[in-house]
């Protein structure tokens, strides 16, 4: 009699890697529901002018009032680089999670091959919202936001490469001297990732 092919180890390894994927594609989606929102003329610029008029006549009246354009389009800029830097980061998560279960990629270029296409996946998104823009009444399609947008991602991804190599390096450097205390005697056991590592860091 053949096994029932829901206790069959291989099916539940597929399944749980569907999983992840959704999990990490799930993420991406979402962000990208969000930046189709936010690419409206209610977003443009003369409309975020006069929320920054009403903050800061609300907290520093008129002193320097002339300085709210050069704030607006500072602001605006900061949060196309780290918004888009947001969402190359989750790129970069679900392109892992992905390429993950091809063995090969794995042993040899995985994280390499999510970096790179969590980057040019960014920059596609933000070509294609700046194209979009250009349709907008008061909205204006621009290269330099594009630029913006992926040294974004590029930013953002390299600082979580270095903090996970830190980590990990950190982590081999722990379970060392595990090792070497536990052939002296019986230890406790070692110590398990926090929860938000075993999300950010797979």
């Amino acid at each position: 009699m053949s096994a029932s092919p829901f206790l069959n180890p291989l099916n539940l390894k597929s399944r749980r890697r569907v999983r992840s994927m959704k999990g990490a594609w799930l993420p991406v989606l979402f962000s990208l529901v969000f930046v189709r929102c936010t690419s409206t003329s209610l977003m443009s610029g003369s409309h975020t002018q006069v929320l920054v008029n009403a903050a800061w006549l609300s907290v520093l009246g008129r002193w320097h009032f002339e300085l709210t354009g050069f704030f607006n389009v500072l602001a605006r800029k900061i949060g196309h680089f780290f918004g888009y830097g947001t969402i190359g980061l989750l790129f970069h998560r679900a392109w892992y999670c992905s390429a993950r279960p091809i063995a090969w990629v794995r042993r040899t270029w995985l994280m390499p091959f999510a970096t790179s296409l969590s980057v040019a996946s960014t920059f596609f998104v933000a070509s294609l919202d700046e194209w979009h823009q250009r349709f907008l009444p008061g909205r204006v399609g621009c290269l330099r936001d594009v630029l913006i947008d992926t040294t974004g991602a590029l930013f953002l991804t390299t600082l979580f490469l270095a903090v996970r190599t830190l980590y990990y390096r950190d982590l081999l450097y722990r379970r060392q001297l595990y090792y070497e205390a536990y052939a002296a005697g019986p230890l406790a056991s070692f110590p398990a990732r926090p929860s938000w590592c075993r999300w950010l860091i797979p």
